[in-house]
């Protein structure tokens, strides 16, 4: 494919997307496969090999305008991702944990009121940001985007989730601090161990997706691609 205009289109093509590698790969085989086509297409009418690959990346467009959608494509699609996954992940974990403290019932019933209110205020802030990640996963959905920002829908999908890992971490900490020296009790069994180390692993996965999220929004509506003759 390289040596060619349509080779050399298609990999510019490459370079200038940013997203996960899968579906990165697969906007681009898709228009390298068109473009392929059209050449086809033009050898069948009869047309030489430099004539028909000409037609075909004229037809095609500018790449440039192609490269910006697709961009927006892959950003869309990572969010939206991100986003669902999200809506399930938090009040997953809300879930869990409580089901840790409930195994305790001694531990739950020497709460503090003041206890007691934080650990609602957390479940509060992760059902919220469970809801956030629906409305932004719905907006960025194939039937739905027209109209819709798609950089800054994204970008705030990676502030919901940085915002939920810093609040319910902040109160998971207070929560520990301000809690009954029995409360260490819950933190003793096998169940606890396991629904910590699937937290740390949840909230690992949530630094990165957040990232991403706020890289993508960035470059969704302006593209690093170079010229193309």
């Amino acid at each position: 494919m390289n040596g060619c205009p349509v080779g050399e289109a298609v990999e510019t093509l490459r370079g200038s997307l940013r997203g996960p590698g899968r579906a990165r790969e697969d906007l681009v085989r898709e228009v390298a496969d068109g473009l392929h086509d059209a050449v086809d297409a033009y050898l069948d009418a009869g047309f030489d090999d430099n004539e028909a690959r000409r037609r075909a990346l004229s037809d095609f467009g500018d790449l440039r305008l192609v490269a910006r959608q697709l961009q927006v494509e892959l950003t869309a699609g990572y969010g939206r991702r991100t986003a669902a996954r999200m809506a399930l992940a938090f009040p997953g974990l809300m879930l869990l944990w409580d089901a840790v403290w409930l195994a305790d019932p001694v531990t739950t019933a020497r709460q503090a009121p003041l206890v007691s209110w934080l650990a609602t205020l957390v479940d509060v802030l992760s059902v919220g940001s469970a809801l956030g990640c629906v409305l932004a996963a719905i907006w960025l959905s194939r039937d739905a985007r027209r109209g819709v920002p798609v950089d800054r829908v994204t970008r705030t999908v990676g502030l919901l989730g940085l915002c939920t890992l810093v609040g319910t971490g902040t109160g998971s900490l207070l929560l520990n601090l301000l809690g009954d020296a029995t409360a260490g009790q819950a933190y003793g069994t096998p169940l606890a161990w396991a629904v910590l180390v699937t937290t740390c692993c949840v909230a690992g996965w949530v630094v990165v997706s957040v990232r991403r999220c706020f890289a993508l929004g960035r470059v969704s509506h302006r593209p690093a691609l170079g010229s193309i003759a």
